[in-house]
Formats: C-alpha cells, sequence, structure tokens
C-alpha cells in the first residue's frame, strides 16, 4: 500500500504519523503552529514606513510616487528608499519583514538594502547624510508619538 493513496491532507498525514509513533512506543512532538502576525502592528509598521516615506519625499526632493512604487526604478529613487529601510530598520527597531511590508519589498530587500546602506557609511558624506536624515527622523517622530497620544490617535 502506497501512501500517496492514503494521506491526501496535512491532518492525515500528522494522523498516520502519531499512528505509527504510538505503534513503536514512542511520543511525537509536533510544532505548534506558527502565530499569525499581529494586524494592528502590521497596521502601526505600515504607517511609520509611510510617513518615513513622506520625510525621505521632503529631505531628498524624490517623487513620492516612485519611491512607493513596488517596481524598480532608477537608482537614485532605489538609494533614497534604500535609506528609508535601513533607518527604518535601524531607529525603530522594526524587523525587516515589517519594514518589507511598509515599503511594499520583499523582506530579501530589505536586507539587502540595509547592507548596502552600512556598507556606504564608510563615505563620510554618505554617513553624514544618512546621520542627519536619522535626526529629522528621529525628531519628528518624537513629535508624531506626543501629537499621537495627546490627541488619541496611533502612537509609535
Amino acid at each position: 500500500m502506497e501512501l500517496s493513496h492514503v494521506v491526501h491532507t496535512r491532518a492525515e498525514a500528522f494522523e498516520a504519523l502519531r499512528r505509527v509513533a504510538a505503534r513503536r512506543g514512542r511520543a511525537i512532538r509536533l510544532d505548534p503552529p506558527r502565530k499569525r502576525p499581529d494586524a494592528r502592528r502590521t497596521r502601526r509598521n505600515i504607517a511609520v514606513c509611510d510617513a518615513l516615506i513622506d520625510l525621505l519625499v521632503a529631505a531628498f526632493g524624490m517623487d513620492g510616487k516612485e519611491l512607493r512604487s513596488p517596481t524598480r526604478c532608477r537608482r537614485p529613487v532605489a538609494r533614497v528608499r534604500q535609506i528609508g529601510m535601513y533607518v527604518a530598520h535601524t531607529c525603530f527597531g522594526m524587523a525587516m519583514t515589517d519594514v518589507a511590508a511598509g515599503f511594499a519589498r520583499d523582506r530579501s530587500t530589505v536586507t539587502h538594502a540595509c547592507q548596502i546602506v552600512e556598507d556606504m557609511r564608510d563615505d563620510e558624506d554618505f554617513d553624514a547624510i544618512v546621520a542627519a536624515f536619522e535626526r529629522i527622523v528621529r525628531s519628528a517622530f518624537s513629535t508624531w508619538k506626543l501629537a499621537g497620544k495627546t490627541a488619541g490617535r496611533m502612537a509609535v
């Protein structure tokens, strides 16, 4: 008898595994199901990234549509987006998966962006630009936090 004719679903596979283990006198331990991402946290992180993109637009004079576009774009726009991803990850401590959701990118893209920006910070001029933007972000978001708490809106 072939298992492919008996087992059609994941539940059936687990049941078959449990029965085989019971016959052999062994206990099995199945990993608990993975937790779904918290929808509130996801919405908050997307809102933070959206506000961060607005700051990128203002600070670097970029087109907001290009920065928010899920497709590839010109190198200067991509570099500014990479700076935004890096700052979201380092300043806010956001997981790369959350940054990816906020920037409509894949997690591996965020990883690459953080590595690129970190490597480029060896250049003093580039480091000064990123450091200045980090100061702007910290200042803007500390104000946003206070406004969110006093007005009853979402706080970072």
